[in-house]
């Protein structure tokens, strides 16, 4: 038995979906009895459903008893903090967390007690797959690699939730606006920003911000990258202003509902997507080599969501290690893109031999 806490909510709905597909039992939790019964009815019968609320501890230690494994898509992760993964822990269960970042680490380490078995977090899309995929394309065809150019991003939606976790990541989630890994270390604002980029296979311009996370960085070590970039790419104008904007509101309430309204103003009368392109540098055969990796899904719920149910479904094979990890360091990230083919997120995903510029003369940026 998996439990998902916070079900009823966009990640928590992919995650419940996806896992119920994957033919594994499912407990969904959430608030709103009317909204569990409606995932229900779509999920299939094999779904059990059960109220809880992250801010009930009894409720939270009744709805974990008896799962093997305890996958949190509640948020804001900056409020839920530890909650769901005490519970989990108390209950004999190992856990997933579709957040959870440095901050949540370091609460789970120093109070082991308070930490399931195998403790998995930043399972979503970013942090998450962002750094699964790049480890997947350094095991295609590279003896060695050198230089990481990463892009990600596009028009989307955001959730209240996601959208308090991402102003608390780029506020003060120990990112480094502007910039770049290189020889060894953090060199801060050493790019610039970009307005109206025209990038490869993404299919408008559009406002690209590099932003090196902590994920990245510890990316950059653990492949031994002698350079790494990362940009965030923002196809929506109304978006990137209510960031903008977000600094210098006092209310961070306020900043969220903002953000929330501006990514649905940029995203009405418009499919939503989510684009990586990756092109990784690198020698194989003594021989240098580039590849790009082009990913596209819909909506950052789904592939958050689904990414969640990728870490439950390595969890409860055995395939992770007691201890707090993170998802991109600890999963195995072929078995990650097997189980990521396998899902509802992807529509598109290819690997191409060249830098990812040499694709615009093709094919106009399309994938």
């Amino acid at each position: 038995m998996i439990g998902v806490v916070g079900a009823t909510g966009a990640v928590g709905a992919a995650a419940v979906r996806q896992l119920a597909a994957w033919g594994y039992p499912v407990r969904a939790g959430g608030r709103s009895r009317v909204r569990l019964e409606r995932l229900a009815a779509a999920a299939g019968p094999e779904l059990a459903v059960r109220p809880v609320d992250v801010e009930d501890p009894a409720g939270l230690a009744d709805f974990c008893a008896g799962c093997q494994a305890v996958v949190n898509c509640a948020g804001p992760s900056v409020v839920v903090l530890d909650r769901v993964a005490r519970a989990a822990a108390a209950a004999g269960a190992d856990y997933v967390d579709a957040a959870g970042d440095e901050r949540l680490a370091t609460m789970l380490r120093a109070a082991p007690a308070s930490a399931p078995g195998a403790c998995v977090l930043s399972a979503g899309m970013t942090p998450g797959l962002s750094g699964l995929l790049p480890r997947y394309l350094a095991g295609e065809g590279f003896d060695q690699v050198h230089r990481l150019i990463a892009h990600h991003g596009g028009r989307d939606r955001f959730t209240p939730a996601g959208a308090a976790d991402y102003l608390a990541e780029v506020d003060g989630g120990g990112g480094e606006p502007g910039g770049v890994w290189r020889d060894g270390a953090v060199l801060p604002r050493a790019l610039a920003a970009e307005a109206g980029a025209r990038l490869p296979f993404f299919p408008e311009p559009a406002a690209v911000r590099p932003y090196l996370a902590p994920e990245t960085v510890r990316l950059a070590r653990d492949l031994r990258l002698a350079e790494a970039r990362w940009y965030n790419v923002f196809a929506g104008e109304r978006t990137l202003d209510a960031l903008e904007r977000a600094r210098s509101l006092a209310d961070p309430a306020r900043a969220v509902a903002e953000l929330v309204r501006a990514a649905e103003l940029d995203v009405f009368g418009r499919a939503p997507y989510q684009i990586f392109v990756l092109e990784l540098a690198g020698a194989q055969g003594g021989a240098p080599v580039t590849r790009t990796l082009v990913v596209r899904g819909g909506e950052a719920s789904t592939l958050t969501g689904v990414t969640a149910a990728m870490a439950a479904a390595a969890v409860v094979a055995g395939e992770c290690p007691p201890g707090v990890h993170y998802a991109a360091e600890v999963l195995d990230a072929a078995a990650a893109v097997r189980r990521l083919h396998k899902s509802e997120a992807l529509a598109a995903f290819a690997v191409l031999v060249g830098p990812a510029a040499g694709a615009l003369d093709a094919e106009d940026g399309a994938l």
